[in-house]
């Protein structure tokens, strides 16, 4: 018989398996129960909805990248442009486990858009601390007048837009050497970096 700790864990795999192929809206508890091998009452001891549990699977899922970038923009030693470099070498090794570990293009379009808002969202508060960091040791000027978290956010949207430019798609598409240069393009157009 499964721990409590275990049964919460054996039931988030599970739904991770089927909300990553059905997707949020066409996955029922029942499903996940079935895949999970467990009764009701393990489920709704752990999660009081199926959002709850949704949640859960996409927080997992994104913890290690959180952290890794995390690491990177809190690492007091970097510049402004080393952060950049750093925060592709961590988007490529990701996009390529996105891709084909977990076939990511094959994710039910819920799955990918949960993933794409709480990654974004997950970014701005590192990336304000590393903007306040820079500024205050006068490594960076910002062309705005945008405290640092409006800067974090105006720049991880401006950079979204850059990464997602065009409508290629795939691990095949990734270019990290272009990428830096349009990055860092867009980056000055909105902060001088000294």
């Amino acid at each position: 018989m499964a721990k409590r700790g275990e049964t919460r864990e054996i039931i988030i795999n599970a739904a991770t398996k089927v909300f990553f192929k059905y997707g949020f809206e066409r996955t029922s508890v029942k499903m996940i129960l079935e895949e999970a091998g467990v009764v009701t009452g393990s489920f709704y001891h752990f999660f009081p909805s199926k959002e709850d549990l949704f949640e859960a699977v996409i927080e997992k899922y994104l913890q290690g990248y959180s952290q890794r970038i995390g690491d990177i923009l809190s690492d007091e030693s970097l510049s402004m442009e080393q952060i950049v470099d750093k925060v592709l070498e961590e988007l490529d090794r990701t996009s390529k486990e996105y891709y084909l570990k977990l076939q990511g293009d094959k994710l039910h379009w819920t799955v990918q858009a949960s993933l794409h808002v709480i990654t974004i969202e997950a970014l701005v508060e590192p990336l304000a601390q590393a903007l306040g960091r820079l500024r205050r040791r006068g490594e960076i000027e910002s062309y705005l007048r945008a405290d640092d978290t409006t800067l974090a956010r105006i720049l991880i949207k401006g950079m979204e837009a850059v990464i997602h430019d065009g409508n290629a798609a795939g691990i095949e598409c990734f270019d990290p050497e272009g990428l830096r240069e349009r990055l860092m393009e867009f980056c000055e157009r909105i902060i001088v970096i000294k």
